[in-house]
């Protein structure tokens, strides 16, 4: 697997925007997404910004007050304390970029275990998505997209009143099954602490700080 860089950084970027069907831009070496079904601004990604590209970041900010800055770190202290400096406030400090190697997962998408569920898988153009069903209403949920060798997945997600029955497990599986597919060499993910847990135990391992900052007003 590719050691984390920019490149590494955008793929990820590249894999969520497509999964999520945001468009893309960059400004300088930061790429960036536009959230149009949340706050229909800019989100803004930065591996390991410099105190200058902080500040350039930073000004950026200026244009809007729902713009997003995503960086991705293994300092998160000395990112905490130029985001004081350059007037940008923390918005989420508790996930983390994950990597995992796609050799030795399984091949066939995994069986559903329940009789009393039911599970829609979709997939086209390198993207998929895998729900499951309670009586016809969604109660887990999933989509990857693959990118440049790399299985990007994004939003597995379960009902609280549904959890601690294995269907996270179920739907990564599901997925890693769609992704191999598409010739998925490695796996990406951000995944917040509840989610840690899980992608542990299913072989994911730990890359960097994801802490997500917005304009201090």
């Amino acid at each position: 697997m590719r050691a984390l860089d920019d490149d590494l950084l955008e793929t990820w970027v590249r894999g969520w925007a497509q999964a999520r069907g945001y468009r893309m831009r960059r400004e300088g070496r930061f790429p960036a997404a536009l959230l149009h079904d949340r706050t229909n601004d800019w989100e803004y990604f930065a591996l390991e910004p410099s105190h200058d590209e902080f500040a350039a970041l930073a000004s950026s900010a200026r244009h809007s007050s729902t713009r997003l800055f995503t960086i991705v770190t293994t300092r998160a202290n000395e990112i905490y304390g130029a985001a004081t400096v350059y007037g940008l406030q923390v918005r989420s400090t508790d996930e983390v970029l994950m990597v995992a190697d796609m050799s030795g997962q399984d091949v066939e998408a995994p069986v559903q275990p329940w009789d009393d569920f039911s599970t829609e898988t979709s997939h086209a153009n390198n993207i998929g998505s895998v729900t499951v069903l309670s009586g016809g209403t969604p109660v887990a949920q999933g989509s990857v997209a693959v990118v440049n060798g790399y299985a990007v997945f994004d939003r597995i997600l379960t009902e609280p009143a549904f959890r601690r029955r294995g269907l996270g497990s179920y739907v990564m599986r599901a997925l890693t099954a769609v992704a191999l597919e598409d010739d998925a060499e490695a796996g990406l993910l951000v995944a917040s602490v509840d989610g840690q847990e899980l992608y542990r135990y299913l072989g994911w391992e730990s890359l960097a700080s994801v802490v997500m900052f917005e304009p201090r007003m």
